[in-house]
């Protein structure tokens, strides 16, 4: 992986918003990295979730490649099942994280990204 301060994602990614009905009743700030590197801030308000810059945020959502990111976030990989497998790591609000990774499995704007 280059050594760069951020990790150069799809712009797709970062230009996505929308909403998720598993998320209805949760606001909150999770950072994502990838490898060790910042992605951005998943922000969730009220069921509209959106990546945003920056990097304050209650929960740390660490994995090990962007496919393994696009799968908890698009829905289609349980973070259960990432996080015993060693390619994902929760810090922080792990309760808050949790409940906005498994809320994405039942709609999430990055659902097609995940499926490619």
């Amino acid at each position: 992986m280059v050594n760069s301060p951020t990790v150069q994602i799809q712009v797709d990614w970062t230009t996505r918003s929308g909403r998720s009905s598993g998320l209805s009743d949760l606001a909150g700030d999770l950072r994502l990295e990838i490898n060790c590197q910042p992605v951005g801030i998943l922000h969730v308000e009220n069921g509209n979730v959106s990546i945003l810059s920056g990097d304050d945020a209650t929960a740390l959502v660490a994995v090990d490649c962007q496919r393994t990111l696009l799968g908890v976030l698009g829905g289609t990989t349980h973070p259960f099942v990432a996080n015993l497998q060693g390619r994902l790591r929760i810090e922080g609000d792990r309760a808050l994280a949790l409940r906005v990774l498994l809320g994405l499995r039942s709609g999430s704007p990055w659902s097609d990204l995940a499926r490619s």
